[in-house]
C-alpha cells in the first residue's frame, strides 16, 4: 500500500506523490490537508471515500504551484550529501530534485590516462576544474548530483540544469554542470564555462599539455 500521508521530523506534513515526497511550503496547505484528513477521517472506512480522498491528496500536492518537488527528504540529509547540498545552495542555484551519490572512485593517474576511451569522462570533469588532480591522488573522490534550477545553462526552454559536485575527505574541491536536455557531450564546468573558458587555452593546447603529463 502507498501511503500518502507523513509527517517529518519537525511535525510538518509530507505527501509521496510519483515516487517522490512533496513538502507543504506554507502553512495554508498544510491547514487545508489537516481539514481534508479530518472530516474523512470517519469516513475512510469505506473504499470509495479512500479512493475519492486519495485523489484529491494527489491533485492538491502535485499540482498546487507552492508544493516543492524534493528527491529525498531534505531534512534528513547527512554528511557528504548535506555538504554538497549546502554548497549548492551557497552558489545561488536552487535545488529541484536530488540524485544522491552517483559516483565514488580512488583518482589516480590511470584513470587520467591520454588515448584511453575509459578515461574520457574523468579527463573532461577534471579538465575544467581549478584544482590540480595530482594533490588528489590516491584519494577517494565522492560525486552527489543535483537538479536545479537558476543556473548559467539553464534555457528559456528548459530552465533546469544539471549539476554534480566533487568531494575529497569530506570537503568540497570543485564540481560540473550539464545541461538538462543534453544526452552527452563534455560537461561544463560548475559554473557552467567550457574548458577553454575555465583554462583560458583551446582544445587542441590543452590536450597537447595533457598527453606529455599524462600520456599512456
Amino acid at each position: 500500500m502507498t501511503t500518502i500521508r507523513a509527517v517529518d521530523q519537525k511535525g510538518r506534513l509530507l505527501f509521496l506523490c510519483n515516487g517522490r515526497i512533496t513538502q507543504p511550503v506554507n502553512e495554508r496547505i498544510v491547514k487545508m490537508m489537516n481539514i481534508l484528513l479530518h472530516i474523512g477521517g470517519d469516513l475512510m472506512y469505506f473504499k470509495p471515500i479512500r479512493i475519492v480522498m486519495g485523489l484529491v491528496f494527489f491533485i492538491i500536492a502535485g499540482c498546487n504551484n507552492e508544493v516543492t518537488m524534493l528527491g529525498t527528504d531534505e531534512l534528513t540529509i547527512i554528511g557528504d550529501q548535506k555538504t554538497a547540498t549546502e554548497y549548492v545552495k551557497e552558489k545561488g542555484y536552487k535545488i529541484s530534485s536530488y540524485d544522491g551519490q552517483v559516483q565514488k572512485y580512488t583518482l589516480n593517474k590511470d584513470k587520467l590516462l591520454y588515448g584511453k576511451t575509459e578515461t574520457i569522462p574523468y579527463r573532461q570533469t577534471w579538465g575544467v576544474q581549478k584544482v590540480e588532480p595530482e594533490q588528489y591522488f590516491g584519494m577517494e573522490i565522492s560525486v552527489y548530483s543535483f537538479t536545479v534550477t537558476n543556473h548559467p545553462l539553464g534555457t528559456f526552454d528548459d530552465s533546469k540544469s544539471k549539476v554534480s559536485i566533487l568531494l575529497c575527505e569530506g570537503k568540497v574541491i570543485g564540481g560540473t554542470s550539464f545541461p538538462n536536455a543534453a544526452m552527452d557531450g563534455a560537461p561544463y564546468s560548475l559554473d557552467g564555462k567550457t574548458l577553454e573558458e575555465v583554462t583560458g587555452k583551446s582544445f587542441q593546447k590543452w590536450s597537447e599539455e595533457w598527453k606529455k603529463k599524462y600520456e599512456t
